[in-house]
């Protein structure tokens, strides 16, 4: 039996958003924000329920990857509040015995090692109901918390129902909730949508667990900006910034080098070991991996990459979901597509495009090349200008180049073709038939101008 139920609330639509999109689909340094809220709960022992109305569909498609969670979903086919909202999850609710923790699909800032410890709190407490809250300056459409003499919470009032006295109060509701199991149950038969929105509002468990003589104990969050919703773009863009500043933090704290933080922006799951230096304007995004001692110089966009040891990327070199080995050079003016792999100790150089390319450790490509569906053996040079032309216009076909092979400049090599080890093209050939091993072709199209064979 799981210690914990968890409740994510992701069924709003966000029209304040303006998009096709829901809310909660859209990401933040890097990742869908319901995807942040997930994570918070890493390393909690909980079973997972999210409540999904709008793009019901996506929402679960976007966290099909999350496959280590025991993610559940409910639906909330009418939006009539957030009360009602929870009560769909009403059969989760009845089969579990103890904390219940209910937090909003829009507030990625929260820390994971701030719910632990509200979580913690609520259990070491023994409390029936444990509400997180925050002291802002501008409380403007959040939540008021609102406590008597003795500093005791008595309710939440919403901004759409508070009286100009109580929009005066500046401890306001998170939305980050623990509940006992058994209090909860009792609220969801007892609710009611008696307010000026005609809905169903949880702060309302606030009277109906001091009604009951419950024990009730608030949690304050040390920073405020952990609780930001987002509900409009502007939101969105300052929990962008909050975020990414924290990604920073924790790679310079870590060992990395990043010359102007606020030029340069990570996405939340890279990895990025010591001794890496990162030049301004570098993008990496993605789930990309960037091994120690490795150079990225200025206007670089990684994203999926997974770059080896001793790697120099210079200027205006695009990588995506490819690989580079240690000791290469790219760049600058690279674009690396997905599929291709470089070994160690190669250099790719300028304005050369790879895709779905394998590059083998000691090969050369060092300027303006078009190289697709392509292998291309180890130590091999390819010349300048040299085009693998991979497409007959129907379909694509792959080139193979062998070891110790060069490539001579504006060669054209036209798929499907193999060409064999220590083979060589004349500058300017358009090759179009298989090569032997070491061989020399030249011409257009490409005859045997040398062949190994006539050497013996």
């Amino acid at each position: 039996m799981t210690d914990l139920l968890s409740i994510i609330l992701a069924a709003g639509k966000g029209t304040r958003m303006k998009s096709d999109k829901i809310k909660v689909l859209h990401p933040v340094a890097g990742k869908a924000i319901i995807k942040h809220v997930l994570n918070t709960l890493d390393g909690l022992n909980s079973k997972i329920v999210n409540v999904i109305g709008h793009q019901k569909e996506e929402v679960q498609s976007e966290l099909e990857d999350l496959d280590k969670w025991d993610l559940n979903y409910v639906v909330q086919a009418k939006q009539l509040g957030t009360g009602h909202a929870v009560q769909q999850a009403e059969s989760y609710i009845k089969n579990h015995e103890g904390a219940v923790l209910i937090l909003y699909g829009d507030t990625p800032l929260l820390r994971k090692e701030t719910i632990a410890d509200f979580v913690k709190e609520h259990q070491q407490n023994n409390s029936d109901l444990t509400v997180m809250t925050a002291l802002i300056d501008d409380p403007d459409g959040y939540g008021r918390i609102v406590k008597d003499e003795d500093d005791n919470l008595t309710a939440i009032v919403e901004e759409k129902d508070a009286d100009l006295e109580t929009k005066k109060i500046k401890e306001i509701n998170s939305g980050v909730n623990c509940i006992d199991s058994e209090l909860l149950r009792d609220f969801l038969k007892n609710m009611d949508n008696n307010n000026s929105q005609a809905e169903y509002y949880l702060t309302d468990i606030i009277e109906f667990a001091v009604s009951k003589n419950k024990k009730i104990n608030t949690y304050t969050v040390q920073d405020s900006d952990e609780i930001i919703g987002i509900n409009t773009r502007k939101q969105q863009a300052k929990a962008e910034k909050i975020l990414r500043n924290r990604i920073i933090a924790k790679h310079l704290n870590n060992g990395v080098t990043i010359i102007d933080p606020d030029t340069t922006f990570i996405d939340s799951e890279v990895e990025i070991e010591q001794d890496v230096t990162i030049y301004p304007f570098n993008y990496l995004e993605g789930k990309t991996k960037v091994a120690k001692n490795t150079i990225i110089n200025p206007n670089c966009k990684l994203k999926d990459a997974v770059i080896g040891e001793n790697v120099e990327i210079l200027s205006n070199t695009i990588i995506k979901e490819s690989t580079v080995g240690a000791g290469t050079n790219v760049g600058p003016f690279a674009y690396l597509r997905p599929g291709s792999k470089v070994a160690d100790n190669c250099k790719i150089g300028d304005f050369v495009e790879l895709k779905k390319t394998t590059v083998k450790s000691g090969a050369k490509v060092p300027h303006l090349c078009y190289a697709g569906d392509a292998e291309i053996g180890e130590r091999t040079n390819i010349g300048a200008g040299t085009i693998f032309a991979n497409y007959d216009g129907e379909n694509k076909f792959k080139t193979k180049v062998g070891k110790d092979a060069f490539i001579g400049s504006d060669s054209i090599l036209v798929a499907p073709l193999k060409i064999g080890n220590g083979a060589k093209t004349a500058a300017g050939s358009v090759v179009t038939k298989d090569v032997n091993a070491g061989d020399t072709v030249m011409g257009v199209p490409a005859k045997i101008y040398k062949s190994k064979k006539q050497e013996g």
